[in-house]
């Protein structure tokens, strides 16, 4: 088994892989559910503005499954998507680039859906955990 094999085994097994993905997403997620203050705003900009169409949890509904989009592009591709719109296969996604609340917290709201993409948070509702 290779070295760098072994070293994702250990830090996977151990726990200690998800601090530093969590800190290089953007996001920090405690006792499976708990957000930090900004990602939980995140889930609030979600809750009220995307999950009608892709799920409560992300998973999809009339839009598709953001955890699976966001693992299969880049930040780039959601921002503009994000603000433009897009046609797909079941309908259009409004572009939101005059929606002051989605403007202002799309840092905030991608770190919540990344959070999602890597499976940080289990398919339960999040709490903010502490400040």
């Amino acid at each position: 088994m290779s070295l760098r094999l072994t070293t994702l085994l250990v830090l996977c097994c151990t726990g200690l892989w998800f601090e530093p993905v969590q800190a290089q997403a953007g996001y920090k997620v405690t006792e499976g559910n708990k957000l930090d203050p900004q990602t939980y705003h995140g889930y609030v900009l979600y809750r009220n503005w995307c999950a009608r169409c892709h799920g409560t949890f992300a998973q999809g509904l009339a839009g598709p499954n953001l955890a699976n989009s966001l693992n299969q592009s880049s930040k780039e591709e959601f921002m503009q998507i994000l603000f433009k719109g897009k046609k797909g296969r079941s309908g259009v996604m409004p572009g939101f680039q005059d929606n002051p609340q989605i403007v202002n917290g799309r840092e905030q709201l991608y770190s919540y859906l990344r959070a999602r993409a890597d499976n940080a948070i289990g398919p339960v509702p999040p709490e903010q955990g502490p400040k």
